[in-house]
């Protein structure tokens, strides 16, 4: 497009230049009469120049009060829109155009908060913004109405308490806790986190579970009856019959098979009495599993310790091991003994299920997932039970012959303990994948 020479900027410098010549020529025509005592003359000058200087000091002003505009409508929600001076039309234009760019965008902007918090104020799951110094900047209207969150420190949102303030904010980016609010609330909490302008901030999610809670408890509750009925009948049963046996021998007239009869009887009392001792005694050490004392490690290093295992565990069986750590800088913040046992006792189901199987394999992978870090171990064994893959978890559950049925329960603990969990899926075509997740570091 052919540029106009007095038109836009250009045409307004040059009036502007003009206007300073006139100014110039009149002041020193103003001189050159009042000189002469061309009094008249002078005084038609000086209105003359009054009305140029006036001019050019309009014409600015109106320049500089447009720009202002525009400047105050790049930084503002609201303005007005400049009324463009004469001279200034392509810069008049240009502005108009970047207004209503900025109009376009600023409209799509808030369309999308708009519809992004009408979402979360949807959710059910209260959330709040945190950001490095433990005050809530934000809150959804699930935080507003169950929690009574405001704007200000998370200590003092009423239903939280200090205490569950303070483990909301220990809890690492990743992790997933049930905690208790003050009026005893079963809540599960999910931390992330993200960047924004302000800096760090953490994204917590609080969402009542005390009715799943409930329905896992009473399951619970009936597994364990399951459990301990089946153990003790089949401890009592015999208990009972040789009881029963020994009166109806002591009723009898006394003869030395008599005798041999009843001591026998009475060592297998007392043997399955025992039995059953250890039998409960091992279910109370399922509930006394150590605190967690955590320390930072390669998971090279913790990988490669888990490696020697397995290779033990195999010996001279035809099982395809492997591993894998990807990235390879990963590291686990982990209790090591605890990690080795539950890791061990997974690794041990795996190469149990697969012992005898043409092809066999198991693999062991450490890798990140959604801000986790994952142990994953896989085998191509026959797989999860299919009418109950949560049974494995059960205490006491056993595929196998001879199995204790406590090494998945107290792994589960175990990452519970660091604050992750052990999940499990079947495999395609078969077998079973199971993954110990931990909060990363």
């Amino acid at each position: 497009m052919a540029s106009r020479p007095f038109g836009g900027a250009a045409g307004f410098a040059f009036g502007a230049a003009l206007r300073a010549a006139a100014i110039s020529v009149l002041a020193f025509g103003g001189l050159w009469a009042a000189e002469r005592h061309l009094w008249a003359t002078g005084v038609v000058l000086a209105g003359v120049l009054a009305l140029v200087v006036a001019d050019l000091i309009r014409s600015t002003r109106a320049a500089d009060r447009t720009l202002a505009q525009l400047v105050d409508g790049l930084t503002a929600e609201g303005y007005e829109r400049p009324t463009i001076p004469a001279g200034l039309n392509e810069l008049g234009v240009a502005i108009r155009a970047a207004l209503d760019r900025l109009a376009v965008t600023r409209a799509e902007r808030q369309q999308r908060t708009d519809f992004l918090e009408a979402l979360a104020d949807t959710v059910s799951a209260a959330l709040l913004v945190v950001d490095d110094k433990g005050a809530v900047t934000a809150a959804n209207r699930a935080a507003r109405i169950s929690l009574g969150a405001h704007i200000g420190a998370l200590a003092a949102i009423p239903a939280l308490g200090a205490e569950t303030a303070g483990r909301l904010l220990a809890l690492p980016v990743g992790a997933r806790e049930i905690v208790r609010l003050a009026d005893q609330r079963a809540m599960l909490a999910q931390v992330s986190g993200f960047t924004a302008d302000a800096g760090a901030r953490r994204l917590i999610a609080l969402q009542s579970v005390s009715g799943d809670l409930d329905a896992v408890e009473v399951k619970a509750w009936q597994d364990l009856v399951r459990v301990l009925a089946h153990e003790m009948m089949n401890s009592l049963t015999p208990i009972c019959s040789l009881s029963e046996n020994i009166a109806g021998k002591l009723a009898e007239p006394h003869t030395p098979q008599t005798r041999t009869d009843v001591i026998e009887a009475a060592e297998v009392i007392a043997r399955r009495s025992h039995g059953l001792m250890n039998f409960v005694e091992r279910y109370r050490r399922l509930t006394d599993v150590p605190a967690a004392v955590k320390t930072r490690a390669p998971a090279a290093e913790v990988v490669h310790n888990l490696d020697q295992l397995a290779a033990a565990m195999i010996g001279a069986d035809a099982i395809a091991y492997s591993s894998a750590v990807q990235p390879s800088w990963l590291s686990i913040d982990a209790d090591p003994d605890l990690l080795e046992q539950a890791m061990i006792n997974v690794l041990k189901n795996a190469v149990d299920a697969v012992r005898g199987r043409d092809g066999a394999a198991v693999r062991l992978t450490c890798t990140l997932e959604e801000g986790q870090l994952a142990l994953t171990v896989a085998d191509d064994g026959p797989g999860l039970p299919t009418d109950d893959p949560e049974g494995v978890f059960v205490p006491f559950f056993t595929t196998k012959e001879g199995g204790s049925g406590i090494g998945l329960t107290l792994a589960r603990q175990i990452a519970l303990s660091h604050g992750g969990r052990l999940e499990h899926r079947a495999a395609k075509p078969h077998g079973a994948v199971f993954q110990l997740l931990l909060p990363s570091v």
